[in-house]
């Protein structure tokens, strides 16, 4: 059985050894939050505070946040080439 891929947010927390429950304690959510915004199942609505927070808690800039935290959507990942 193949894996599903990891959603953009999973990613970068996982990467940098961030707990869901440690970013949620950051952000002032619950953990259920977190993973409903790495499933796909929520998109975040974050205050200025909180997204401050996230790019602190995650180490990264702006930039380097995703547009889209939920799972990578598999009719819009780019195909390879096949040249």
């Amino acid at each position: 059985m193949a894996k599903k891929p990891l959603s953009a947010l999973m990613r970068l927390r996982t990467l940098r050894f961030v707990t869901q429950r440690e970013l949620a304690d950051a952000l002032g959510v619950t953990i259920n939050t977190v993973s409903n915004w790495e499933s796909g199942r929520s998109v975040p609505k974050l205050t200025p505070f909180q997204y401050k927070t996230l790019l602190k808690t995650l180490g990264i800039t702006s930039d380097e946040l995703p547009d889209h935290f939920g799972p990578p959507d598999r009719m819009t990942e780019p195909t390879p080439d096949k040249g």
